[in-house]
């Protein structure tokens, strides 16, 4: 039995009994992305005969989708270098570049070769839970944002109905670095085992909670005295603007520390390799950093343990908008929910003050009753 052909569109029943299944067939025309139409016949399936249980229903079900507009034909492959050339040089370089390698590492490799007409949310979630196995949570969470930000392009330039990442929620998986709240004896004895300029730029980055990408781009002529003047940041290599406009900040630099600085020698970039270029992190962490670590048996997460000590020890003791503007944070909720940890000795002070309480209580209601 064959679509027998109706202005509307036609359907078909399959299946053998008890799991039978309607399908429908339309013709529509479908515009090109690089503009005119073509003709394309859709197949789809409808549900199952348990429930629509007439032809009615699947008809009525059938003319729903047909009321959709159009998709084009693109592969998403296609998409991304479309939405490259058109999208990438509209948005800060830093953030191109993670978009980009969520793209080309994870999400081209998966979806390349399918239209993006055909992409489900059933597709989004099991990519997602699929890649849940190795990858932390945070990583997850940059794939979906890098697939989702194409896709809604997608949608604006009226080549997909809708984004199928919409309202997708992300699968449970492991957590993302563990960050290590350093001792100030854990801090000198980093400094002491490394040479310069990487010693210095270990205090420099415990007393001043900068970013490492804040702290190797920093120059001397950012200097006016004392002050440092924070406006650019190295990332991958490359010389840009900071993350946030609350990066852009100025910072009293303590004079004992600006005079270590000056030791370092004359050059354009404070903490610079031997051909004066500005410290690579990633080079220095491994090269460096990371095997200081290990031989004092300190866990390090990375440079951005320093920034997640200083903004911990300081929340104990000054108010959160002075912590939340040294470390240049748009937003004080970020202070407080990301570089605000917690540890068991914290709660000690709180426990014997109210056992104290407590107890001088009792003592006091057992006199009274005698």
């Amino acid at each position: 039995m064959g679509f027998k052909r109706y202005q509307r569109g036609s359907v078909l029943k399959k299946g053998s009994k008890g799991k039978q299944m309607w399908y429908g067939m339309w013709r529509e025309d479908v515009p090109k992305p690089d503009g005119g139409f073509t003709r394309r016949q859709r197949n789809v399936k409808l549900g199952p005969v348990s429930e629509l249980t007439n032809k009615a229903m699947a008809l009525e079900r059938l003319s729903v989708l047909m009321n959709q507009k159009p998709t084009a034909q693109l592969n998403f492959g296609e998409l991304f270098e479309r939405w490259k050339a058109a999208v990438v040089p509209t948005l800060k370089e830093s953030t191109s570049d993670t978009y980009i390698y969520n793209l080309k590492s994870y999400i081209v490799p998966a979806f390349g070769s399918r239209q993006v007409s055909e992409i489900s949310r059933y597709d989004v979630e099991t990519f997602l839970a699929d890649r849940a196995k190795k990858f932390c949570r945070n990583t997850l969470r940059g794939m979906r944002a890098s697939l989702s930000r194409v896709l809604s392009w997608a949608v604006a330039c009226d080549w997909i109905v809708k984004n199928p990442c919409a309202g997708v929620r992300l699968p449970l998986a492991g957590s993302k670095v563990k960050r290590t709240i350093l001792t100030p004896y854990q801090v000198a004895a980093l400094a002491a085992q490394l040479e310069e300029p990487y010693s210095t730029l270990v205090i420099f980055l415990a007393a001043t909670g900068t970013r490492i990408g804040e702290a190797v781009g920093i120059k001397w002529s950012d200097f006016d005295g004392n002050t440092l003047h924070i406006q650019r940041r190295i990332y991958e290599r490359k010389e840009g603007t900071t993350k946030t406009k609350g990066s852009n900040r100025s910072i009293p630099i303590p004079t004992a520390l600006l005079e270590r600085m000056k030791l370092l020698g004359e050059g354009e970039w404070v903490f610079r390799s031997q051909t004066g270029t500005p410290v690579d992190p990633k080079n220095a962490a491994n090269r460096y950093l990371r095997p200081a670590a290990e031989a004092l048996g300190i866990k390090l997460g990375g440079w951005h343990d320093f920034r997640h000590t200083l903004s911990t020890q300081m929340l104990k003791r000054y108010p959160t908008k002075v912590v939340s503007e040294l470390l240049g944070h748009s937003s004080v909720q970020t202070t407080l929910s990301v570089y605000q940890h917690v540890d068991t000795e914290d709660f000690r002070a709180p426990m014997d003050e109210m056992t104290t309480e407590l107890l001088c209580d009792v003592t006091k209601l057992k006199l009274a009753a005698a």
